[in-house]
């Protein structure tokens, strides 16, 4: 009767603990975001965990299966990589006399345990460090060691346990001990619970306590029960089973001929995490919320919510110009051609900056003038624009601007930024015509003249003396009877002749130059025309007389004509200063006027003997009549410092 009741009694516990045990495996099943990761947004990241109804982490699972939420809006995955992960465990050891009790070889119950620990950890791989420590009432007695320290410090654990007596508080500071921030992210908790059976009548209900922070801190809990065979079915031994039941671990009983179990099919499974990237869709600045569902087998598991803050603005494209001021005229080596405007385009680059310090790629990128889209990119290179010139026929100004959309959409424009276009039409009319013509009309009239001449010698209307004749002139000049008498005339008296005219000093009419009035050795100063390389070109120099003298292309305004297209109507002023020196001033034209390659300034410049000067296109050398005084250097020999 005593043994019926007994295994009655057995038999309704353990239906008890498993109907407990299968209630409680609904919430065993779960989903866990550890961490997600927006440094490299929009490309993120996050480590997840997903474990079965049994507490057993869902291993295989497909980009397919994992669904990411941002701001409850789902995103797929762009990929789901199952890795390896060290597990952070704790051998808390229930100091009590069963565990002392030994075999006929003396050796104990613990030590039979503690050797199969100390042979599975001295076979784990150093390339996955597992974080140990080791425990008991007394305290820590190894704290967070490699598995090789904690082989070596199990193996020369030699308590007292028959002077201890059995009670939770190994176990409480074993949940302590793990429940702390763990070294790496996605690293699992476990205790490995040795402990002889408890009477304690009141073992239930200081269990519940220890039992809450295990599911509160995902700790899973493992019991290996050591005593004797007919305490394994007792109240005792069914708290120790639903505690591991519970928390995702499980009870092994052992009495001293029992088989250990392999601790790595325990702890296997503890050690994988998920990897999921995806590509974040978040367009707005501030608080979010990321989550993730999974489907398994046991259905659909919905994480836990995880807060993000984000700065998210849009591109800012910033336009780069070689010159905010372009030139289009003729070709240079065709000054007239009124068809060809040259630049034909202009390359326009851009640089893109990502002030919320997150650069993505760009979908588009456009340019605008004037409003109207002048060229765009939808793929690589976004960052190059050619403007196409061909339209712009007259000078003006334009507003140039430039758009860039990032693969979020967010798009953003540059502030307008002016560009003046200048177009410098060539000359037209007769005068262009001839210009433009010259080398074929003078060659043309040369030949018209060199046909002429024969027409004329061959018609015989102009014969050249012969050399006969030409001799027989000089001879008749050198002959003393042929030269002409000279008639003596007597003077008249004073007083009968007719008051003589005075005599004038003849008038010399000076040399006409492009100045048109004096002389080349008069001037004060001149310019020759000189080629690009610095050479003299055969052209007639421009020299100087009057106090000031107006170069341009307008006869009414210039009194010194210069002529191509690159001049101005009134193109620059030269004034001579009291001092006898010369200053030189552009008058506003297009092309400028330089000296020694620098625009020349506002207020004018003043001229040294030497300089070059360009008018347009125009270069001429600056030279005086008379050499400047060249002043010797003064050498000011300075004190040495102390």
């Amino acid at each position: 009767m005593r043994k019926f009741i007994v295994l009655f009694f057995g038999l309704s516990l353990i239906l008890s603990v498993a109907t407990s045990a299968r209630a409680q495996n609904q919430s065993l099943a779960s989903a866990t975001l550890y961490i997600a990761d927006y440094s490299t947004f929009p490309k993120s990241s996050a480590l997840l965990d997903v474990f079965d109804a049994n507490g057993v982490f869902v291993s295989g699972l497909t980009p397919e299966a994992i669904t990411i939420l941002e701001d409850d809006q789902p995103l797929p995955l762009t990929s789901l990589n199952e890795t390896a992960i060290p597990l952070q465990l704790v051998v808390a050891v229930n100091q009590g006399a069963q565990l002392d009790t030994r075999d006929a070889t003396s050796i104990s119950r613990f030590q039979r345990a503690s050797q199969v620990i100390v042979q599975w950890a001295q076979t784990l791989p150093a390339d996955l460090p597992d974080d140990f420590s080791l425990v008991s009432q007394a305290g820590s007695v190894i704290n967070h060691a490699s598995a090789a320290e904690f082989a070596t410090g199990l193996s020369s654990f030699q308590p007292d346990f028959r002077a201890a007596t059995p009670n939770l508080q190994a176990l409480s500071i074993a949940i302590d001990t793990v429940s702390a921030q763990t070294p790496r992210l996605g690293m699992k908790r476990a205790i490995l619970f040795i402990t002889p059976n408890m009477g304690d009548g009141n073992l239930a209900a200081l269990m519940d306590p220890l039992l809450q922070r295990a599911l509160e801190n995902k700790i899973h809990v493992f019991v290996w029960l050591v005593d004797l065979e007919t305490t394994f079915t007792n109240t005792g031994a069914a708290i120790f089973n639903s505690l591991a039941l519970q928390t995702g671990g499980s009870v092994f009983t052992y009495s001293g001929v029992e088989r250990f179990p392999d601790l790595e099919t325990y702890f296997s499974p503890l050690r994988r995490v998920y990897t999921a990237t995806y590509a974040s869709r978040i367009t707005t600045a501030g608080a979010h919320k990321v989550s993730f569902q999974a489907n398994t087998a046991a259905g659909q598991l919905q994480s836990n919510e995880q807060p993000i803050n984000l700065d998210i603005q849009p591109p800012n494209p910033i336009p780069v110009i070689s010159s905010l001021q372009i030139t289009r005229q003729a070709p240079e080596d065709d000054p007239y051609n009124t068809e060809i405007l040259l630049p034909k385009e202009q390359q326009v680059e851009i640089i893109i900056e990502f002030t919320d310090g997150h650069p993505r790629a760009l979908t588009r990128t456009t340019l605008y003038i004037d409003g109207q889209i002048a060229d765009e990119n939808t793929t690589e290179p976004f960052d190059k624009f050619t403007w196409d010139l061909a339209s712009i026929t007259a000078s003006g100004a334009h507003q140039l601007v430039v758009e860039a959309v990032d693969e979020l959409g967010l798009s953003k424009s540059s502030m307008a930024t002016p560009v003046t276009v200048t177009v410098i039409k060539p000359p037209s009319g007769p005068l262009a015509l001839l210009s433009r013509y010259r080398n074929i009309l003078t060659v043309g009239a040369i030949l018209f003249a060199g046909i002429a001449l024969v027409l004329i010698l061959a018609s015989g209307r102009l014969r050249m003396p012969s050399l006969r004749a030409m001799q027989e002139a000089r001879r008749a000049e050198a002959d003393p009877l042929t030269q002409p008498i000279t008639t003596v005339v007597t003077p008249l008296l004073q007083a009968d002749a007719p008051k003589a005219a005075k005599p004038r000093k003849p008038r010399t009419k000076p040399q006409k130059t492009e100045t048109g009035e004096r002389s080349a050795q008069e001037a004060l100063a001149a310019f020759i025309r000189i080629s690009s390389e610095g050479q003299p070109l055969a052209a007639n120099p421009i020299t100087l007389y009057e106090k000031e003298i107006v170069f341009g292309t307008d006869p009414v305004q210039a009194n010194q004509i210069l002529d191509d297209p690159s001049i101005a109507s009134v193109h620059a002023r030269l004034r001579q200063t009291e001092d006898g020196g010369f200053l030189l001033l552009d008058s506003g034209s297009i092309s400028g006027t330089w000296i020694n390659y620098e625009l020349a300034p506002r207020e004018g410049r003043r001229l040294m003997a030497g300089d070059m000067v360009h008018f347009g296109k125009l270069i001429y050398r600056f030279t005086l009549s008379t050499t400047p005084e060249v002043r010797k250097p003064t050498v000011t020999v300075l004190p040495p410092e102390e």
